[in-house]
């Protein structure tokens, strides 16, 4: 008489969740392989920093922070796909924006492409949630809910420096 055997026929769960893995891990493949393009191709020589062809591209005014924001978009969209919770796809948008958004100050955004990496944070959310559907977006939403109480008070400081400059009386000459 043998041994029963460890192994068991698949349950139709497991089946569906092995082919969403491969799907992820292929999507996860894709999008790491064009961050670590934009983001961590070469490291700078004594150091243990890199950077990639978003610094570089990004030193062509206009044109080079678009195109990565136009790639940073295409990671979002893969994202998307994966039905990640929208208050993570949303701070995926946000660090998009942010990159794009600095990336456009000259010298400044040149500097700021080589430190700030909005694709590799990117992959790094989407692997969080993509493969544990679970996993806890508090961080996510509290840091969304600062910006967003940031910005109301940058317009209301701006609302109120209007309104302090319109109402400046200027004397007749």
């Amino acid at each position: 008489m043998s041994a029963p055997s460890s192994r068991h026929a698949p349950i139709r769960g497991e089946v569906t969740r092995i082919g969403a893995t491969s799907r992820i891990e292929e999507a996860e493949r894709r999008i790491a392989t064009v961050s670590r393009l934009l983001d961590e191709l070469v490291t700078v020589p004594g150091t243990r920093h890199r950077f990639g062809l978003d610094a570089v591209v990004g030193l062509i005014p206009g044109f080079g922070d678009v195109a990565s924001a136009a790639i940073g978009v295409w990671i979002i969209a893969e994202a998307a796909r994966f039905r990640l919770p929208p208050i993570v796809l949303a701070r995926m948008v946000v660090n998009t924006l942010v990159d794009l958004g600095v990336g456009v100050v000259p010298v400044v955004g040149d500097a700021f492409d080589f430190f700030f990496k909005s694709n590799t944070r990117n992959v790094e959310l989407f692997r969080r949630h993509a493969t544990d559907p679970g996993a806890s977006t508090t961080e996510h939403r509290a840091f969304l809910a600062g910006l967003a109480l940031l910005l109301i008070g940058v317009v209301w400081l701006l609302a109120i420096a209007v309104g302090s400059v319109l109402s400046i009386e200027l004397p007749a000459p």
